[in-house]
């Protein structure tokens, strides 16, 4: 982590700077005639010189490095210097800057024409004043211990140190934010590994099988070609690994080798019905959403040249992939893990923060699948 960033060192200067000309304002409003002795109806203020101009600016750079100084040391990295350890390095660095003040910072004094001014009051109350009158003031303060600036150094000390620590604190939070959101990310990633490995061994399993069926049927081209269909769709596995999201025209590419191996094992009893609009085919899914899906309809229904099954694949007017298959309930009871369905539904909702629709009326079973723009993609990732 940087010390100073271009970012810290404005705010610095921005605070140094309204800090600064909080300071300074009492000795502007010196110069214009606001101050204490100024507002004395009988003091006739001077005109405006130079040197009290220079004297502001002197006093207001001097201030504003001090500050500046000090609003870098408790911005500081928090890893870097402790809290105790910024402090104290904070009141070193105002000492100093106390030590050298009167050569540099040197507020306005009354002069002899304003101590007149103010001594005019005074006067007016005594009635015939002795010649000899005269008003004794005490001795002038050390330069060193004067009340006025250790107050101002004071003031500074302690609201650099809050404004210090407020920008500590909010730092902080954004620190654990930022890492709440990676922790986060990485652990959708890490459950989002684990749903697809668990699709690619249930489907190899399931091919497998149907390959053994159509070697013990003595159907030898139907598997070799079964085999070729396999090893493309592998293929296509590989070439897509590692991404998270494909289009709907990679996913349908790769379903159409999936589609291939059951009307092979099916043949005459199993049809499929894919109407997709052109349009759609660059919007994007989770990888392997259709396999599972064309796997549950074969494995849930019964299927025979006398009740053959139709898997339709269809887009729909709201820019949703609908996958429906008529029920055809199997004579033999089939055990419902519910593992395919959910697992799809937790990818959809890692993945694109959307949840698919299913939808059984004991007539007809339909899974609609929601597709993300480009658009909708950049803001998911990020």
């Amino acid at each position: 982590m940087k010390v100073l960033t271009r970012r810290r060192i404005f705010v610095n200067l921005v605070v140094a700077a309204i800090i600064s000309l909080l300071m300074t304002f009492p000795m502007i409003f010196d110069i214009m005639g606001f101050g204490p002795v100024g507002l004395n109806r009988n003091y006739q203020h001077n005109p405006f010189r130079l040197s009290d101009l220079v004297t502001v600016l002197k006093s207001f750079l001097f201030f504003l490095t001090m500050i500046f100084g000090l609003m870098v040391i408790y911005t500081h990295s928090s890893h870097l210097l402790t809290w105790t350890k910024k402090i104290f390095l904070a009141l070193l660095f105002a000492v100093l800057c106390y030590l050298i003040s009167p050569v540099i910072y040197q507020p306005f004094k009354p002069k002899d024409e304003m101590r007149e001014a103010m001594d005019e009051p005074i006067r007016r109350e005594i009635k015939n004043p002795p010649p000899e009158f005269e008003i004794r003031r005490g001795p002038e303060p050390r330069r060193w211990l004067e009340v006025r600036r250790i107050i101002e150094f004071s003031f500074i000390l302690a609201l650099t140190g809050l404004i210090g620590k407020i920008f500590e604190l909010t730092q902080q939070r954004e620190i654990i934010k930022l890492e709440n959101e990676k922790l986060r990310a990485e652990n959708l990633q890490s459950q989002y590994n684990i749903l697809v490995n668990q699709v690619n061994p249930h489907f190899f399993f399931n091919s497998m099988n149907s390959l053994s069926a159509l070697v013990r049927e003595g159907k030898t081209d139907g598997a070799l070609r079964y085999i070729s269909e396999l090893s493309n769709l592998y293929r296509n596995v590989l070439h897509n690994s590692g991404k998270d999201l494909v289009t709907l025209d990679e996913e349908l590419k790769s379903l159409s080798g999936i589609c291939y191996m059951f009307l092979v094992r099916y043949e005459g009893k199993l049809f499929f019905n894919i109407n997709v609009d052109e349009s759609l085919l660059n919007r994007k899914l989770p990888l392997f959403s259709l396999q599972p899906l064309v796997e549950n309809a074969v494995k849930h229904n019964t299927i025979t040249e006398k009740d053959p099954l139709t898997v339709t694949i269809c887009s729909n007017e709201d820019g949703t992939l609908s996958v429906r298959n008529r029920i055809i309930k199997r004579k033999e009871q089939i055990e419902k893990s519910g593992t395919g369905l959910v697992n799809l539904a937790s990818r959809f909702r890692l993945m694109t923060d959307k949840e698919i629709i299913i939808e059984n009326d004991g007539k007809e079973f339909c899974v609609t699948l929601p597709l993300i723009n480009g658009k909708e993609d950049e803001n998911t990732n990020s």
